[in-house]
């Protein structure tokens, strides 16, 4: 049952947080394609062009999960599409086609052959210089490796204007010009990380900083974010493997117009940020976990308060906006880091509680420092678990419930804050 745990909690995490490592033929068990009407006239054009029913592509992450998007590519006012697919007649890699409306019905303008066999995400942009918006595709390969290609399309022509290798990437206004600029992570190699910035102009993605070394500290880029500061201006967090296994560590970055380069930015409140952020599960990556539009990282606190756990499965974690000199911890709570989920806690519990094993399997208990008061008590049970006893439902993980009960202690968490605060890592 151990194995069945993982496996569900891995399917609720693909489906729900766009994990990008679901691999291949999971993609029809976690999406069951459900077409609208735009889309089902776009998908019957394709197929009449192709003399064949294609297997559309599902981008693995990213907001836009669908192999259709719409917009004016050319810049004539109208609406277009573009869908990404695999044809048998084709090969194996993923092609992509253009689609304009013609006389009231769609069809097909324009197609060409991808980068890779899977698609991992799908953006679009607007080019400073460049009429229309452009279509930016993150192609991924069996082997591992994965490719971005920007497309833009003209008098009935699609061009591929610019595609590089990378294993994260980054489209915002990082620069503070007014138009996108391209953060990218290039692959691993013997030397480290390397990171790429580039801007837009006439159309185009030009470099704006010779390729700046991330350092040989981490092994692989798990995440690259960017986060917004206090101040307005937009930092670049990025998260990567330290080479101990599942170890995660960040840095943050910002863009320096004076030196007109991205550099590294030096929190006040910490002497070695790597060393600070350094945590022992892959679950653990970035994010806004409060809303705000500043990314916080996770930062696992000592093992003070979990001394009687007979299974080191749980982790208090405080999650850091090292950008802000004030209020720096936004959220504090328990992660489990076997089922992959997190449950923020009051911030006054913090330093004050201690976790003990409950009285069911797979259960856990939120006590006060010297144990004798019970505060909290959650558990994982099946779907068909009844919230009798006092229970209240948290969340779904995959075909398990996470439930939860309080104490009679006070100062008492509130039910609708704990369910506010439970997310899927």
């Amino acid at each position: 049952m151990r194995w069945f745990k993982g496996a569900a909690a891995l399917a609720a995490v693909c489906l729900l947080a766009g994990c990008g490592a679901a691999p291949a033929g999971v993609e029809d068990l976690l999406r069951a394609p459900q077409l609208d009407g735009q889309q089902n006239e776009v998908e019957k054009a394709l197929i009449a062009y192709l003399g064949e029913t294609p297997q559309m592509k599902y981008p693995t992450t990213g907001e836009n999960l669908s192999p259709f998007v719409f917009d004016d590519w050319d810049g004539d006012g109208d609406t277009d599409a573009a869908a990404l697919y695999v044809s048998t007649a084709k090969g194996q890699n993923v092609h992509l086609a253009v689609l304009e409306t013609v006389n009231g019905e769609w069809a097909v303008t324009q197609e060409r052959e991808g980068l890779a066999t899977s698609v991992e995400s799908i953006e679009t942009a607007s080019l400073r210089g460049a009429e229309g918006t452009q279509l930016l595709v993150g192609y991924a390969a069996a082997s591992g490796e994965k490719y971005l290609a920007v497309y833009s399309y003209q008098n009935e022509t699609l061009n591929e204007v610019f595609h590089q290798s990378y294993s994260q990437y980054e489209l915002r206004d990082i620069s503070g010009s007014g138009g996108n600029d391209l953060v990218i992570i290039g692959p691993e190699t013997d030397s480290g990380l390397q990171l790429q910035m580039l801007t837009a102009q006439d159309g185009q993605f030009t470099p704006v900083m010779p390729p700046l070394a991330v350092g040989n500290q981490f092994t692989s880029c798990e995440g690259l974010y960017t986060s917004k500061g206090d101040d307005g201006s937009y930092y670049l967090i990025l998260d990567g493997q330290t080479g101990n296994a599942n170890s995660l560590a960040s840095m943050i970055l910002y863009y320096d117009a004076r030196q007109q380069q991205l550099v590294t930015y030096h929190p006040i409140t910490v002497n070695d940020l790597f060393t600070a952020t350094q945590r022992y599960s892959s679950l653990l990556k970035s994010q806004d976990i409060d809303g705000d539009g500043a990314v916080e990282i996770p930062v696992q606190l000592d093992g003070s308060g979990m001394e009687n756990l007979a299974v080191n499965r749980l982790s208090f974690v405080a999650w850091m906006d090292y950008t802000t000199e004030y209020d720096q911890v936004k959220s504090f709570g328990v992660a489990d880091l076997e089922y992959g989920y997190y449950l923020e806690l009051p911030r006054e519990w913090q330093g004050q509680i201690m976790l003990t094993d409950g009285d069911e399997p797979d259960s856990w208990q939120v006590r006060s420092a010297d144990g004798e008061t019970l505060q909290l008590t959650v558990r994982v049970v099946s779907p068909n678990a009844s919230q009798n006893g006092g229970y209240f439902l948290l969340g779904n993980l995959g075909a398990q419930k996470v439930q939860a009960r309080l104490g009679m202690a006070e100062p008492q968490a509130q039910s609708g804050d704990l369910i506010r605060g439970f997310r899927l890592l």
